[in-house]
């Protein structure tokens, strides 16, 4: 049953560029999202009175259960190259490649001037980046010879900054359009693509045009909002569900949930009798009085 989330795992897998980057989007959810971190009280576990989290090193240990369920895979050593035959003049070789680099996606433009989104986010010099509802996810590329001692990355609730140390150039500088969660966002470096990812967790579940106000934006209306039903908060799955039966209700001629509550139309034609009634009554009287309605008759 486990090759079920295949295709889901391998979408992570090809979006966090690396097995590095991706572990670090699975424990990060983990440690945003479930109780996997939290360390209980011994004394409530042997009680059985806990209701979430682990006792003391019980989180390690379930993990390394999961890592021993299955071996090692041995590499097959290579057989040996066969002699290479004599040549009378030496062969150029073509250049050392280095490690397989993401590719930073091409720029398209509407109308306005803004970038079609890509992945729901955009391109910079400096960086590209994606987006859902709930995060953004920067991708800053960065000299070969980086390390994360090398890195000077500060994140705040409304404004970020990348830069390398030694460095006076900023790779981001500035403020973001909405603010975020700080203790749920959280940056990495990618040392096989030399790249700095930084995941902000958003505050408000909202598509940005930018990452920080003034770099170059994208069309928002053009931005794939696609999501399922159960996605959302249970308010707004209300919400929507209000609509979608309005909309089955409308088309097939019957009445709204708001007609067969009776309001809308109804209440309109009670609040126009009672400010007649309000209206006549103050007419007809030299001295004003209270009109007593529905609403104040004890």
């Amino acid at each position: 049953m486990a090759q079920q989330f295949d295709p889901l795992l391998m979408e992570i897998a090809q979006r966090s560029g690396s097995l590095d980057a991706m572990l670090g989007h699975v424990f990060s959810f983990l440690y945003r999202k479930t109780d996997f971190y939290v360390v209980g009280d011994d004394e409530s576990f042997k009680n059985k009175t806990a209701t979430m989290g682990f006792p003391e090193g019980e989180a390690e240990k379930l993990l390394l259960r999961s890592y021993r369920k299955y071996h090692n895979k041995r590499m097959k050593p290579n057989p040996a190259p066969a002699p290479a035959p004599a040549q009378t003049k030496p062969t150029p070789q073509p250049p050392p490649t280095s490690s397989p680099q993401p590719q930073q996606p091409s720029i398209k433009l509407n109308e306005k001037g803004e970038q079609i989104p890509i992945g729901n986010g955009g391109v910079t010099p400096n960086y590209y980046w994606t987006q859902s509802l709930y995060e953004t996810t920067i991708y800053a590329k960065v000299p070969a010879i980086t390390t994360g001692k090398g890195v000077s990355c500060s994140i705040t609730s409304n404004s970020l900054t990348l830069k390398l140390k030694g460095s006076e150039e900023h790779l981001i500088k500035g403020d973001f359009p909405h603010a975020i969660k700080v203790d749920e966002s959280l940056w990495s470096l990618d040392s096989e693509t030399s790249t700095v990812i930084i995941t902000l967790d958003k505050a408000k579940r909202t598509w940005w045009a930018s990452v920080v106000v003034g770099d170059p934006s994208i069309d928002t209306s053009q931005v794939d909002s696609t999501m399922k039903i159960d996605e959302y908060d249970s308010e707004t799955q209300a919400q929507i569900r209000k609509i979608m039966f309005d909309q089955k209700q409308q088309r097939a001629g019957f009445p709204t949930s708001d007609e067969m509550m009776g309001v809308g139309s109804e209440l309109e034609k009670v609040s126009a009798n009672v400010a007649t009634m309000r209206s006549e009554a103050t007419s007809s009287l030299s001295s004003p009085f209270e009109l007593r309605t529905a609403n104040n008759i004890n």
